[in-house]
């Protein structure tokens, strides 16, 4: 899969504007500082009437590439959060599409399943026990194996496509922040599948304004 390129894609999907950044703190990290072995470039776009999206694209040991995705309706539409990661080292691929519906109503989401239905018989990826898994949608799609970059890759393209398609014709209500509000707050709180490497690059005041600042925006 050529991350590059699915990111790229994935931009002309709306009318996505990169946000510029004033204080350069958070444009580079690196983990350790003085021989870092894992690079991040984080990225914030703002998307009108849904709210901000970040992007992330990490180096590692080993070959280990990692793109991450955060759609976070953050100014009340009403549509999942949508969490993509897509990691390779060597030949060996993941990929994670995962819904967390945060919304007052929680509407049926016959879109997003016909995307997982599509994708369903793809081998799953054995991951391990974490709190937010119960909490995710049953049409999240959590994926790997060697030799699918084709289908992985269209996988990832086609669940953004649809979800951002959702959203042009999703309600918006303030009713739907306090439960991504509440959601947010666990992520920190909990764990989340950044929380290890953001905690050792930032701190833990560091690595949790840059979850609410960037990560999971929501409102002001």
């Amino acid at each position: 899969m050529d991350f590059e390129a699915i990111l790229s894609e994935i931009l002309t999907y709306g009318d996505f504007e990169e946000i510029e950044e004033e204080d350069n703190s958070f444009s580079e990290l690196k983990y350790p500082k003085l021989l870092p072995m894992m690079k991040m470039y984080p990225k914030r776009y703002t998307l009108r009437g849904f709210g901000q999206v970040f992007t992330m694209k990490t180096s590692g040991p080993m070959g280990m590439e990692l793109l991450t995705i955060s759609f976070c309706p953050g100014e009340g539409c009403e549509v999942p959060f949508l969490l993509i990661d897509c990691m390779k080292v060597g030949k060996k691929r993941t990929v994670f599409v995962e819904y967390y519906d945060c919304t007052a109503e929680k509407p049926e989401r016959e879109e997003l399943i016909a995307v997982w239905e599509r994708y369903k018989d793809l081998p799953d990826y054995d991951e391990k026990p974490h709190w937010y898994v119960s909490e995710r949608a049953p049409y999240s799609l959590i994926k790997g194996g060697e030799g699918r970059d084709e289908e992985l890759g269209a996988m990832v393209l086609e669940s953004a496509g649809v979800y951002l398609g959702a959203v042009l014709e999703a309600k918006r209500s303030e009713k739907n922040l306090p439960g991504l509000r509440a959601f947010r707050e666990r992520m920190i709180r909990e764990g989340n599948p950044s929380s290890d490497i953001l905690n050792k690059t930032l701190g833990k005041a560091g690595s949790e304004k840059f979850f609410k600042e960037w990560i999971m925006k929501i409102g002001d």
